[in-house]
Parts: structure tokens; C-alpha cells; sequence
């Protein structure tokens, strides 16, 4: 299977972003509806603002011409970035296609300067979680919350570069 990993950035590219994240999440840990829209709403707001700007980006995983996974960078500021987003269609799982998407937005966060990057995530994604570690990120919260119908172990992950 091969997976390429192309830059995106445009209004199709979010909506695609939107699309793969609420088609994974929402069926397999039993989220609601909102969490796309949230999601939407979210990339909609950081669109306005400019994003992506110099140092951000949006990266799109293509199977046979088909978006099949996507990951975010943006600056949150002082030296911080923040990777988002990040979701594989099951057509598309064990393909490295997912680690491929970590090591391209560290690799643009190292390019760009920032010092740190962080990203949130709950803790029913063992394998995301699992792939985070052997990165290097550290858990450096986690709050018990409910969230998109759902109760989630809500956790925040940080790395030096």
C-alpha cells in the first residue's frame, strides 16, 4: 500500500480534514455529531485568522487519489506549536501512513524554531497515544471530562525539539 503525504492548506483540504476525523471518531469511540462541528467551527475560526500562516500547516495522506488522513500544525505562540488533527482511515491503518504525518509536522516544527510542540488528545487512542510516546511527548495533564457525549480522559502532551 502506498500512502503519499502531500501539503495542503485549501477550503477542500479542511473540509476533508473535518470529513476523516468525524467519519473515525464519531463510530468508533462513540461520539456525537458535535465533535465535527466543533471541529468545523474550530478550523473555520483558525482559517479566518490567517491559518496556515509561516511555520503552520495542514498535511493530507492520499490512497489511490483518495484523502484518507490529515494532521495540523499551528503556532500557539512563545515559542509553542500545537499538532492537531491527526486521523487515519481504517483503509489506510498500518501503512505508516500515520507516523509518516508525525514525523513531517515535527520535522516542519524543528524547521519553523519552535521550541515545544503540544497536542491533546483522550486516552481511549492507544495507538495514537502510543505512537506520541515513542516520539518523545510526555503527558503532562489529564482531566476526567465529558465531552461530546462521551466521558474522556481529556490529556495534554508536550515536546522539547
Amino acid at each position: 500500500m502506498n500512502v503519499e503525504i502531500r501539503s495542503g492548506g485549501s477550503a477542500e483540504d479542511v473540509n476533508e480534514v473535518v470529513r476523516i476525523n468525524g467519519a473515525v471518531f464519531e463510530p468508533e469511540y462513540g461520539l456525537d455529531p458535535s465533535f465535527a462541528n466543533d471541529m468545523a467551527v474550530g478550523l473555520a475560526v483558525l482559517r479566518r485568522s490567517g491559518w496556515p500562516g509561516q511555520g503552520e500547516g495542514l498535511w493530507m495522506a492520499q490512497l489511490d487519489g483518495r484523502v484518507v488522513g490529515a494532521i495540523t500544525l499551528r503556532s500557539v505562540g512563545a515559542g509553542l506549536a500545537r499538532l492537531g488533527h491527526l486521523a487515519l482511515m481504517p483503509e489506510a491503518r498500518g501503512s505508516g501512513a500515520g507516523r509518516r504525518l508525525v514525523a513531517t509536522v515535527l520535522a516542519a516544527a524543528r524547521a519553523a524554531g519552535y521550541e515545544r510542540i503540544e497536542l491533546v488528545t483522550f486516552s481511549a487512542l492507544a495507538t495514537a497515544r502510543e505512537l506520541y510516546r515513542r516520539e518523545g511527548f510526555l503527558m503532562t495533564s489529564s482531566e476526567h471530562v465529558v465531552r461530546w457525549g462521551r466521558e474522556l480522559d481529556w490529556e495534554r502532551w508536550e515536546l522539547a525539539l
